[in-house]
């Protein structure tokens, strides 16, 4: 199965995905390609409840720096600093946002041992979740593993049958 079929065959209805890079870091910082990343949040979309507003208007990914991410922190979450995902809802046909700092991946995995591509994906997975309207608790470590084992599938799959970008 070619790349594009594998991408249409993971699509949500209505819903598309779209990842923008802002810096030139993220090409090397990322774990796996962007095509993979996205190929994982069309996997994640589709382990959303059907009628959720993120299913239908979709997500777009961006990447972003730590100084970038540690102003939209304060700015939007009152917090100092950067961090590793934060996701803004969106509704109608505006698709949600997630902006996703590959500098902060890199240095959470080695501090705390983490396995690059796997955090992604468990960081995508949590972003998703507030995508879908959850907060943290039952409900919200529910969905992240239906989306993270969803994710999981589509990118072994994906690795399984390409190499590179």
């Amino acid at each position: 199965m070619s790349f594009a079929e594998k991408l249409v065959q993971a699509a949500p209805a209505g819903g598309r995905v779209r990842v923008f890079s802002h810096y030139a870091a993220a090409a090397w910082l990322l774990p796996m390609s962007r095509a993979a990343i996205a190929l994982a949040l069309q996997a994640m979309l589709r382990a959303l409840p059907e009628g959720n507003a993120c299913v239908t208007a979709g997500v777009d990914l961006h990447l972003v720096d730590d100084a970038v991410m540690s102003v939209a922190n304060r700015r939007f979450m009152d917090c100092t600093g950067p961090t590793n995902v934060l996701s803004f809802p969106g509704g109608g046909d505006l698709p949600g946002i997630l902006l996703f700092s590959p500098d902060t991946l890199a240095r959470e995995c080695l501090l705390y041992g983490q396995e690059p591509g796997l955090h992604t994906l468990r960081l995508l997975a949590h972003g998703m979740g507030h995508l879908a309207g959850l907060d943290h608790g039952l409900d919200m470590d529910r969905q992240c593993r239906a989306c993270l084992a969803a994710a999981q599938k589509i990118v072994a799959a994906h690795d399984a049958g390409f190499s590179g970008s």
